[in-house]
């Protein structure tokens, strides 16, 4: 094993060893005592009767309705939606636990942007607070922004010398201040002269974090007229502006709980509709919608509203941001305002309850395409009508449901004053014409999966949960025993444990295997059953070894059908005989 990986694998197996799954569990869901174990309602899916447990002695969950099951890792990367790397990370800070630069995502130059981010939100939030500030204080006053809620999204203020931050920098992190600052894109740097300078002057700035609350980046809004209006942290090792989405740190159970995310174009948006109380709401960073902000998204919801400003740029950004939702399946409604008001100024002057009947009649996105195709055109000529057509067919065509599609026609009819019929056959031609652009591959019917037998769940059982089974059995294990077997990666996986001389758990034999294995592990484990026998382990093997031998019995009994082989069948005769015996003595239990 690298050094590296090495590194790796120790910084999780010692956060792992502090973290209490039954503490963090309990922070999401009312844990109650059921003999050994804990249980509660899944958070994972609506039910009545609690099918959830938790075993604090092997710091496993468990649902038996819906069969999620796991570690800390995986209860926290199925609740809040993290990738391994920054649930490591997450629960790292929580139980102090140091990392090496190996087992952070991105490696150091990333840690290094996110400790500078740090000293520099630390500044502007003071900034905004100092005499210096009142001009931020006066702005964030204008547009209804109160200081609980300055306070959530931990908004501050650049001042307007050229130098500020980088003074701060230099007096916090000392050496190399200047090079960071840089590399966290706080500081620019003057091509002719190599000189640098605060990025962001006279500006309220936002600061961006990451669903694990680190703070990845910046974006400013000017105070006075200068140009840009909004500036972003440029890209760096920490920050993606299309891999980020603002807001959605804090609209995350929002958008769990209202079932869909509201899209919105700008910060103050997303701020003023938090406040309101509409905490769904995130928005792009100054870029267009992308692939990154789809995968974003789809780890929380697949439906979106889309709320972007009711002027031209805003419609344009609209129609993009509908064919990537569509493209990727997810369910699309449209909000139109009214000209000149976005959604800060819409609530300002109509109230958050007026903005939430808009949600509710937020329209389909066909008929916002449709209807915004109608008004670009003359529809009272036969060229109009087909333009506005040609312009919605390629929308409709990407429904995959022919129910779906059918019901959007009447609609299209009424809106474009074309009979319902030949709307029918142009669409057809249209998803003909997709349905040729789209790799369409060849997927053969899955089997279904072979359920665990009961010998193959107390064998797993047996070894996990006893070191003298387990120094008896593995050696007798064969290849051939588990040869098809759906717990032979959980095995393998106990092998390499003892043979690496650690120790052998449930978390830990979880990191050595796939998820499919890793799923039969949770559900053996989560199983009430009695402590294991060194006997009780060999019966099972026996039975898994006869049922070894009877598949391979059906292969070569298959084969010799069409070779004819009498010394196979012979052997394979002798063989079954010798089967007979063992199963006879082990008795009907393991049988």
């Amino acid at each position: 094993m690298k050094t590296g990986d090495r590194d790796r694998s120790d910084a999780v197996e010692a956060v792992r060893s502090r973290a209490d799954l039954r503490e963090i569990v309990s922070e999401y869901v009312p844990l109650k005592k059921s003999g050994t174990r804990l249980r509660a309602n899944c958070p994972f899916h609506p039910e009545k009767t609690p099918s959830f447990y938790v075993d604090p002695d092997k710091q496993l969950f468990y649902c038996f309705g819906c069969g999620a099951g796991g570690d800390v890792f995986r209860f926290l990367m199925l609740h809040e939606k993290w990738d391994f790397p920054e649930t490591l990370r997450s629960l790292a800070r929580r139980y102090a636990v140091s990392l090496p630069d190996h087992a952070r995502s991105g490696g150091g130059e990333r840690q290094k942007v996110l400790s500078v981010n740090r000293q520099a939100l630390k500044f502007f939030r003071e900034s905004l607070l100092r005499p210096a500030g009142e001009r931020g204080r006066k702005y964030l006053s204008s547009r209804g922004i109160d200081r609980e809620t300055a306070e959530k999204f931990a908004l501050g203020y650049a001042p307007g010398g050229w130098d500020g931050l980088k003074g701060y920098l230099a007096q916090s992190l000392r050496k190399e201040s200047e090079n960071l600052g840089v590399l966290a894109g706080l500081l620019a740097k003057k091509p002719e002269t190599g000189r640098t300078y605060d990025r962001f002057r006279d500006r309220l700035i936002f600061p961006i974090m990451s669903l694990t609350d680190e703070v990845i980046g910046f974006g400013g809004r000017v105070i006075g007229d200068a140009e840009p209006k909004y500036l972003n942290s440029p890209e760096t090792p920490a920050f993606s502006k299309g891999e980020n989405l603002y807001g959605l740190t804090a609209a995350r159970e929002g958008i769990r709980r209202e079932g869909y995310a509201v899209l919105v174009e700008g910060y103050m948006d997303v701020i003023a509709l938090q406040q309101a109380g509409v905490t769904q709401a995130v928005a792009t960073l100054g870029t267009g919608f992308t692939a990154g902000h789809v995968r974003l998204l789809k780890r929380f919801t697949e439906r979106v509203v889309v709320n972007f400003d009711p002027d031209a740029a805003g419609r344009a950004a609209a129609r993009r941001s509908l064919e990537i939702l569509l493209e990727n399946g997810f369910e699309v409604q449209v909000v139109s305002l009214p000209t000149g008001q976005d959604p800060d100024l819409y609530i300002r002057e109509n109230g958050v309850e007026a903005y939430r009947a808009r949600l509710r009649e937020a329209r389909p996105y066909i008929e916002f395409v449709t209807r915004e195709a109608a008004s670009r055109v003359d529809l009272g000529t036969s060229k109009g009508k087909v333009e506005a057509l040609n312009d919605v067919l390629p929308f409709l065509a990407r429904i995959d449901n022919p129910v779906r599609r059918s019901g959007h026609l009447e609609m299209i009819a009424t809106v474009l004053g074309i009979e319902d019929r030949l709307i029918l056959q142009e669409l057809k031609t249209s998803v003909r014409e997709r349905r040729k652009t789209v790799d369409r591959k060849s997927v053969a019917p899955a089997l279904e999966a072979r359920p665990v037998g009961e010998a193959e769940s107390r064998l797993v059982r047996a070894l996990m949960d006893s070191e003298p089974v387990r120094a008896v059995l593995l050696g007798e294990i064969e290849d051939a025993d588990i040869d098809r077997s759906r717990i032979a990666e959980i095995i393998r996986g106990i092998r390499r444990l003892v043979d690496g001389s650690k120790k052998v758990t449930y978390p830990a034999l979880g990191e050595e295997i796939g998820d499919a294995a890793r799923d039969i592990l949770t559900r053996i484990a989560a199983t009430p059953h009695p402590p294991a026998t060194p006997e009780e382990g060999r019966a099972c093997l026996m039975a898994l070894r006869a049922a070894g031998l009877q598949r391979q019995m059906g292969d070569i009994q298959r084969r010799l059908e069409s070779e004819h082989d009498a010394g196979e069948i012979d052997q394979l005769l002798r063989r079954k005989v010798q089967l007979k015996r063992s199963m006879e003595t082990l008795g009907d239990a393991f049988a």
